[in-house]
């Protein structure tokens, strides 16, 4: 029994004996297991907000197609810009477009995510 005590131990790195710190492994441990990410049509101020509200409650990244929300609404479109810029400095969340070839496509993540520019 106390062999596969020992061997228990050692496997899982809990072993008294001497180890070196080659053999030892950090493990990171992410705050959430999973994000979802979520595709959504804004048309008016009030989408925007209910989007803005979902990246900062719950944490999750939203991917947003703001070209009907432009054309449609361009003044209340310059107060979305205005309130993504605050939470952009707030919080240190990210905004990226990803096309404006007649649509205006963004993704929006909350400060937990980074995104990597290539």
């Amino acid at each position: 029994m106390k062999d596969i005590m020992d061997s228990l131990k050692k496997n899982l790195g809990l072993d008294e004996g001497k180890k070196s710190t080659d053999d030892q492994e950090t493990i990171i441990v992410p705050e959430q297991t999973f994000y979802e990410i979520i595709l959504m049509k804004v048309n008016n101020l009030d989408d925007f907000m209910e989007a803005m509200r979902q990246i900062e409650e719950e944490k999750n990244p939203i991917i947003m197609d703001l070209s009907n929300f432009e054309k449609n609404v361009p003044e209340d479109f310059s107060i979305a810009g205005e309130k993504l810029k605050t939470f952009r400095d707030s919080t240190g969340g990210e905004a990226i477009l990803l096309s404006k070839n007649g649509k205006n496509i963004i993704i929006v993540t909350p400060p937990e995510v980074k995104l990597i520019r290539k």
